[in-house]
């Protein structure tokens, strides 16, 4: 019994790293175009390909990375547009609920110029 209950223990602090390792998340956005892509749940390196493929894939032509965090929790993207009408992103991630990663994008968005902006996206990344 003793035996089962340190391997079950063991596995659980195994699972734990292998979450940690995959509490990633990433935002890229292109200016040029407006795309954005995102990823997240991935290794460090994994969810930065993800996330750029996704704004090329969403029409991204020089793709920027403009949030990265290894921190697990919520994500939020908003988007407006500034007086010229070009697209404006804000984006939140790594919060601990949804609701405070929501108004830190529309926030986020705002300071950046964005005329109304509004939530796109969400996301949970969990560990």
């Amino acid at each position: 019994m003793k035996r089962t209950t340190l391997i079950l223990t063991g596995l659980f602090f195994v699972s734990l790293l292998l979450a940690e390792a995959n509490a990633q998340s990433a935002v890229y956005f292109c200016n040029q175009t407006g795309a954005y892509g995102f990823a997240y749940g991935l290794p460090k390196d994994e969810v930065l390909k993800k996330a750029k493929d996704a704004c090329i894939d969403f029409g991204g032509i020089e793709p920027k990375l403009i949030a990265f965090t290894e921190n697990s929790g919520y994500g939020a993207i908003a988007l407006g547009k500034d007086e010229d009408g070009d697209r404006v992103i804000g984006v939140a991630i790594g919060f601990s609920n949804l609701e405070t990663a929501k108004s830190k994008a529309i926030n986020a968005c705002k300071e950046f110029g964005g005329l109304n902006p509004k939530i796109e996206d969400t996301f949970h990344d969990i560990k």
